[in-house]
């Protein structure tokens, strides 16, 4: 709330401030009305003179007594406290300023009486005379209620010191309330930073072993070692360039929450040729993923990862082995990256848990990179962009893993 637009509305409860002013009238016998800075009334008329409120309905007189209350109410704000004075119509009201920090925000406008001592008070405008020619205003002017000028200056001034001091505890306590809230805000926002920091440490840290584990690193130099005995070389050759590329990747990009789809298809297509190497016709993979696309940024190693569970729970725990089919599409304004494997699939619950990061809360090695993919998405390009993750659940119906992305501009 900043002190050099600080609404009336915002800071006083209309509704008890008009029970309060309805009291005022009761015990004082005085009319009230609070307006704003512009004399325009936010509560409704307590107590009004009969001639006051059949005054108020004749538009130009209307505007002279809002022009009244505004003129009264900056006048009393020079004082600091209640500014007496005579009206257009020639009858007493007093203004009460309303103030916060110096600032003028509206003013409680009461009287509508004749002072034993007019001769004390000048007008804050021209005096009007056209209402005596109405017969009416004439004679319910003429019942306007005497009162002595010592007891309009004595309510003036209690209610004017009361009423400032609460409006100051109140908006103090909101002030308060903001800041609290504010604290809070932050420290959730610092909290959930920490956190993201925390699991992208975790990520750059743990990356050769979540998606190089030491059973893949074992099987790696088994293969090579079989190779480099039974052949004459050549394959033992590839298995070498591509596992030291993959390595070479991982380090280089390691670091760096983002990578393309061109360098990220270069990694997995390394990844699936070791493994085809070591699982033979057990391991089957397609590709289609068109080169317009291979601009487009994607978290690291987020494929390789989805690759790397589609192969373990798909392919190598079954005898007959599996395929994967790796594609991309365009919808909208977005590139969507599809895994799909013809294993048995997951059930709701499991893929609900993989999501929800439990597997990760539970320190458990299984399909934690999935859930710091899915972080990572929504961390770099909002919660619309989670991983999704569909599957019958069913022996042959296996699953399918998007990642959605957006397109560069």
């Amino acid at each position: 709330m900043a002190d050099k637009n600080i609404n009336i509305t915002d800071v006083i409860d209309v509704k008890e401030l008009q029970t309060l002013q309805d009291n005022w009238a009761k015990a004082t016998d005085l009319a009230f009305i609070t307006v704003d800075v512009n004399g325009s009334p936010i509560t409704e008329q307590s107590n009004f003179t009969p001639f006051c409120q059949k005054l108020r309905k004749v538009p130009a007189f209307r505007e002279r007594c809002y022009h009244c209350d505004a003129c009264g109410g900056r006048r009393a704000r020079k004082s600091g406290k209640a500014y007496i004075y005579m009206c257009h119509a020639g009858l007493v009201d007093y203004s009460i300023p309303i103030m916060i920090k110096g600032q003028l925000i509206g003013s409680i406008q009461s009287g509508q009486v004749i002072s034993d001592h007019m001769e004390k008070l000048k007008p804050v405008m021209k005096l009007s005379r056209e209402w005596r020619d109405d017969p009416e205003l004439a004679s319910l002017h003429a019942q306007v209620t005497v009162m002595p000028h010592e007891k309009i200056e004595a309510v003036a001034q209690t209610i004017c010191d009361s009423y400032n001091y609460t409006v100051e505890k109140q908006y103090a306590s909101k002030i308060e309330a903001e800041l609290r809230e504010k604290d809070l805000r932050l420290v959730k926002e610092e909290k959930l930073r920490i956190e993201m920091e925390k699991s992208l440490r975790d990520i750059e840290l743990k990356a050769l072993h979540y998606q190089i584990n030491p059973h893949f690193l074992f099987n790696v130099l088994n293969t090579i070692g079989r190779l480099a005995f039974f052949e004459n070389a050549k394959m033992t050759e590839d298995v070498v360039y591509a596992f030291s590329d993959m390595m070479r990747y991982i380090l280089r990009k390691s670091r760096n929450p983002l990578s393309t789809v061109r360098d990220e298809i270069t990694h997995v297509l390394n990844y699936l040729k070791i493994h085809k190497i070591r699982l033979g016709s057990r391991l089957q993979y397609n590709l289609n993923i068109p080169e317009d696309h291979y601009a487009v940024l994607v978290p690291f190693l987020s494929l390789t990862t989805i690759v790397e569970n589609s192969i373990k729970y798909a392919v190598e725990n079954r005898t007959v082995g599996g395929t994967i089919d790796i594609s991309s599409h365009v919808e909208g304004e977005d590139l969507c990256i599809q895994v799909k494997d013809d294993g048995d699939g997951m059930s709701e619950e499991q893929i609900r848990s993989v999501l929800r990061g439990e597997a990760y809360k539970n320190n458990e090695e299984n399909s934690v990179g999935v859930y710091n993919i899915n972080s990572r998405l929504i961390h770099q390009f909002g919660p619309e962009y989670a991983l999704q993750i569909e599957s019958k659940n069913k022996p042959s119906c296996g699953t399918l893993v998007t990642i959605r992305v957006p397109l560069p501009e």
